[in-house]
């Protein structure tokens, strides 16, 4: 009987998803990881909070001197795992990036996992990304 009760519960949230029209958390993530890693640092602010966009401000800096090899990746997302929370307004995304450039090293990295969070604010779905 719970088993079925969660199931109902859940029936709006998987009726929204479906809907979306493409902007569910994992469509955001992957958009806005994409922007990054390919060094389209203005796209990506379309995709995140306005805490977020700070965060972007200091990376493009940081990647200033490689921008232009970033560009040039052949950057590829695939996505993993999409978790939305119970109250449907903050969902975890993880995404595996291929053809990625290391900055450090300055070497194209085959796959790297990245969790994403993304919440909601206003209705729309937004990144909120944090330096580790």
């Amino acid at each position: 009987m719970r088993k079925l009760k969660i199931i109902f519960a859940l029936m709006p949230l998987l009726a929204f998803a479906a809907c979306s029209g493409g902007g569910g958390p994992e469509v955001v993530a992957e958009k806005f990881m994409k922007a990054v890693y390919t060094a389209d640092f203005e796209g990506a602010k379309q995709y995140c909070t306005d805490e977020t966009k700070q965060t972007i401000d200091f990376i493009a800096a940081f990647a200033a001197e490689k921008k232009d090899e970033m560009k040039k990746a052949d950057v590829t997302i695939e996505q993993k795992s999409v978790v939305v929370a119970e109250d449907g307004n903050s969902a975890e995304v993880v995404l595996i990036v291929h053809g990625s450039l290391d900055l450090d090293k300055g070497e194209v990295v085959e796959a790297k996992e990245e969790k994403i969070q993304v919440v909601k604010v206003d209705d729309k779905w937004l990144v909120d990304y944090k330096l580790k």
